[in-house]
């Protein structure tokens, strides 16, 4: 059996009030002191009555806000979400699903501002990596409503937890099996979402690890310029084109945003058989890609679950009261090829 706050005051020397306001966060506690009891609280793994908190929380409504991003992982994100809110069925909990342009900041600063006022009781957020995203997130963090970001994180923000695959370790991963895929030499590109500040975090540094590996361990391997399609369809087609027009020799190709299937398209008309494209996730379009030998390797990050994590690490919190082990929870990575189908 687990220790009572009326044990919490003994070991700490406090009244049990004390522990009461530290265990809430509330003020009256000095610094020095708030410190000692949340270290006996820590130590001996305290939580309050899940049960009975719960209990309460199923005679009221939890309002929650879901801004997602008009992308490719969309649609399982969400479905994810859905999924997992069933096992929810005796609470009483209102999803608002609002999806938004890539990169329309603006809407994205706005809704976050609007669901604040309105005091919803969490938010789900994939994030657009801007200052006035997390300045937004950091006024809902002050009024106590708690952002989980999904898929994509932001950097600076005080958001509760994010949920996804972690971009940097990703992209690490992709560097070196391009690296082995063309035994050590040859020339590649990096196509990603956005090249400026309004860039999605993961795809940054998916970009990121991918460069510090071929630059390190395969210094014969010449990386081209960057390539950014906002993730518009149209764009990706127009500068794969420009790039299989203009490099002839190109050999590898890593796509860390979506629209992958358009970029597959271009490759296959082109007849470059001999070209190296890794991208990421398992969408059925990649997948027959794959098959095609269009594609040469994918790294999926479970989106599903992604969206499932993300409902309940935030009803966890809204229920139970219970926080995440750590501030970012990391989703697998699936490496896939062919064979692997």
């Amino acid at each position: 059996m687990g220790v009572t706050i009326k044990q919490i005051a003994e070991m700490a020397g406090v009244h049990r009030s004390t522990v009461d306001k530290v265990l809430h966060k509330r003020p009256g506690v000095s610094d020095d002191v708030r410190k000692k009891v949340q270290k006996i609280i820590d130590e001996n793994n305290y939580e309050a009555n899940p049960i009975g908190k719960a209990l309460k929380m199923q005679n009221r409504e939890l309002r929650i806000a879901v801004l997602l991003l008009k992308v490719d992982a969309l649609p399982y994100i969400r479905e994810g979400i859905e999924e997992k809110l069933k096992e929810y069925s005796s609470f009483q909990v209102h999803l608002e699903f609002q999806i938004i342009a890539y990169s329309d900041v603006q809407k994205q600063a706005d809704l976050l501002d609007r669901y604040r006022e309105e005091k919803v009781d969490g938010i789900i957020l994939s994030p657009i990596n801007a200052h006035e995203i997390v300045e937004a997130i950091d006024r809902c963090t002050e009024e106590k409503i708690p952002v989980v970001t999904v898929n994509s994180d932001i950097k600076g923000s005080r958001r509760f937890c994010f949920i996804g695959q972690d971009g940097y370790k990703a992209g690490k991963v992709a560097a070196r099996f391009m690296g082995e895929f063309l035994g050590g030499k040859g020339r590649t590109v990096v196509i990603t979402s956005d090249g400026d500040e309004h860039q999605s975090f993961p795809f940054g540094t998916r970009e990121g690890g991918f460069r510090t590996v071929i630059t390190e361990a395969y210094p014969k391997i010449e990386m081209l310029p960057s390539v950014t399609t906002k993730e518009d369809p149209a764009i990706m087609r127009r500068e794969m084109q420009r790039i299989l027009r203009e490099e002839k020799d190109i050999d590898g190709i890593l796509i860390t945003c979506g629209c992958v299937q358009a970029a597959g398209e271009e490759l296959k008309a082109s007849g470059r058989n001999n070209v190296r494209l890794i991208c990421y996730e398992d969408y059925p379009e990649i997948l027959e890609l794959m098959k095609e030998d269009i594609v040469t390797m994918t790294l999926g990050s479970g989106l599903s679950e992604q969206g499932k994590r993300s409902i309940e690490v935030l009803l966890d919190k809204l229920i139970y009261d219970r926080n995440p082990y750590r501030k970012h929870l990391y989703s697998e990575i699936h490496v896939m090829v062919k064979e692997s189908l």
